[in-house]
């Protein structure tokens, strides 16, 4: 279980490219042509329903792994996190086909020896994973399908080198961008801790104990459902906004340093929030330089996908999405 939230379609997009390497590509025709199979189409290619689940499954898997199976009704801009997954893993499928097709007619190849010893290196590393070899085994991920995603990723590869090559990130360029946008890198964060129970009872009683004047940490490390903080007395170390879920979050930026919170609910329970600090600076260059990079090359990415797009018939079916 865990309080943090993801925010925004581009960070979610950004998680989605990051994810495993073979979450990537598209399959070509839909069954029969039948348009009710498709998720989307690109040119004469087709994106099928299966296919497009058993990326969205991985997805499913990864983020459950990461933040629990409630990450999926959490509110990211008006819409739950399992409907923006949804949107981003058609967008990112699309996209790649679009790349696979823009290098097709530059007649850019990956050679096959190079996919043979990729997934020759990626079978090595899943036999010795049991769990996952068998969440592949059944969700249909086979040889085929972990083939054309690594040649896929190796056309993503050739594609980001591309822009990479397009893009200037020399430290001219960077601090010129930092200077013109300081306000952007103003890192306010706060330090809390938190005892999250179940029950608006448990809750109550616990801060009774805490005004009592017991240990708050101690009833943490007794008291706490959460799992990641309760251990270390309910600390959750610092955070900036935009991290926690909103309930959390916006009752401990309101807070004063030392004060507890009365019962807080969200979608994991009811918390007691203690804040032990704040802080508000001015991050320096050095230490977002990379970030920013990170951000040329991110939109340099989305303004080349947006490019030659103009050039391709796009047709998508979200209502065959469940």
């Amino acid at each position: 279980m865990s309080l943090a939230k993801l925010k925004g379609k581009k960070n979610l997009a950004v998680l989605l490219i990051l994810v495993t390497m073979f979450t990537v590509g598209c399959q070509t025709k839909a069954i029969d042509g039948n348009e009710t199979d498709i998720v989307a189409k690109v040119n004469d290619t087709e994106i099928s329903t299966v296919f497009y689940n058993k990326h969205l499954n991985l997805f499913k898997k990864n983020y459950e792994d990461m933040y629990g199976d409630k990450v999926w009704t959490l509110d990211v801009g008006g819409k739950t996190f399992l409907q923006a997954v949804q949107e981003n893993v058609l967008e990112k499928l699309i996209n790649d086909e679009v790349v696979i097709q823009y290098f097709a007619e530059k007649k850019v190849k990956v050679e096959d020896k190079e996919i043979e010893k990729q997934y020759a290196e990626y079978m090595e590393r899943m036999n010795e994973q049991e769990d996952a070899k068998k969440f592949l085994e059944e969700n249909g991920i086979d040889e085929s399908f972990i083939k054309s995603q690594i040649k896929t990723d190796m056309y993503m590869m050739k594609f980001q080198e591309e822009v990479m090559k397009e893009v200037d990130v020399a430290d001219g360029a960077l601090k010129k961008y930092y200077d013109e946008h300081i306000d952007d890198y103003r890192d306010v964060q706060v330090k809390a801790s938190h005892i999250l129970v179940d029950t608006e009872k448990e809750a109550k009683d616990i801060l009774a104990k805490i005004k009592a004047g017991e240990d708050f940490g101690e009833l943490a490390k007794k008291h706490s459902k959460d799992p990641g903080s309760g251990s270390q007395g309910g600390d959750l170390g610092y955070f900036p906004r935009g991290v926690m879920v909103p309930e959390f979050e916006e009752v401990a930026f309101s807070m004063k340093n030392g004060e507890v919170s009365e019962p807080v609910k969200s979608s994991f329970g009811y918390h007691i929030i203690k804040v032990m600090d704040k802080k508000d600076e001015i991050k320096k260059f050095e230490e977002v330089k990379e970030m920013i990079k990170r951000d040329f090359m991110e939109k340099a990415l989305m303004d080349k996908y947006d490019k030659i797009k103009e050039n391709f018939d796009i047709k998508k079916f979200p209502e065959n999405i469940q």
